[in-house]
């Protein structure tokens, strides 16, 4: 990074109010006093700043963004929203890997919920209200709550919902030991396709497609318990969630949920 690249961030960070200001309107210096509520000085030093690092020319009295100008403003704002998004999610992202490699696309307009010290299981309820409309469901499974299995099966035999899931061995193993309170159960439900992985799984990923819309999401959670609830249901969110799916569906193993 050279001294050129730095002032050129600087000005774009202190100066992008009047930058954006004129992306939707080229305006004259008073014009832009109006606008923006500021003094003269300070439009002054905004024009002279913007125009020395070549994003703002001026034509006939009034000033307009050049085509660095243009550019350098998209990309700026484009930073502002990643790191916006980042800023509000803090808390829910913080409880993954480090090294996750978490696209911003989920960040950006998501839905978070977390749980609640002495009402942890409140943090599925968006979840929850997501699975009982949904006509398809995938989802990874690094871990198993009680209610799970139960939920799931109860869900497929009521209605026209398809399940697949991608569990962790130790899930796999663990199924079998989960009592049944249900009218069905797992083994027996039909729609379900189980894939086991000898991988460890970073999170809980999912997909529902409800009949009007598809969600994607990533439950969090902390020594066994659920710490957090993402949601998205933007294209971008609905995108990245399903190649990190298909990724972790390759190297997985197909098995029976009879044998559970």
């Amino acid at each position: 990074m050279t001294e050129s690249d730095e002032q050129f961030r600087s000005v774009l960070d202190h100066r992008y109010s009047t930058l954006r200001y004129l992306a939707d309107s080229p305006a004259s210096k008073p014009k832009l006093v109006d606008g923006l509520e500021t003094s003269r000085s300070t439009v002054d030093r905004a024009i002279n700043d913007l125009v020395e690092i070549g994003c703002v020319t001026s034509e006939n009295g009034e000033y307009r963004p050049t085509t660095a100008g243009h550019l350098a403003m998209r990309e700026h704002r484009r930073y502002r929203e990643t790191t916006h998004a980042v800023s509000e999610t803090t808390d829910f992202i913080n409880h993954l890997p480090p090294d996750t490699g978490l696209d911003t696309s989920l960040l950006e307009q998501a839905t978070v919920t977390m749980s609640k010290e002495h009402a942890p299981e409140q943090a599925l309820t968006p979840t929850i209200d997501i699975f009982e409309r949904a006509t398809h469901m995938r989802g990874l499974a690094p871990v198993v709550l009680n209610f799970y299995p139960n939920l799931i099966s109860n869900q497929l035999a009521e209605s026209d919902l398809t399940v697949e899931i991608i569990a962790e061995t130790d899930v796999v193993t663990t199924l079998p030991d989960i009592p049944n309170t249900g009218d069905v159960s797992l083994s027996d439900a039909e729609g379900l396709s189980l894939y086991e992985t000898d991988s460890d799984l970073p999170y809980a990923l999912w997909l529902m497609e409800t009949p009007t819309e598809t969600y994607a999401g990533i439950t969090v959670y902390d020594s066994g318990g659920p710490a957090g609830v993402l949601i998205n249901d933007t294209d971008a969110a609905v995108q990245w969630t399903e190649t990190q799916y298909e990724q972790f569906r390759e190297s997985a193993q197909l098995t029976s949920a009879s044998e559970l």
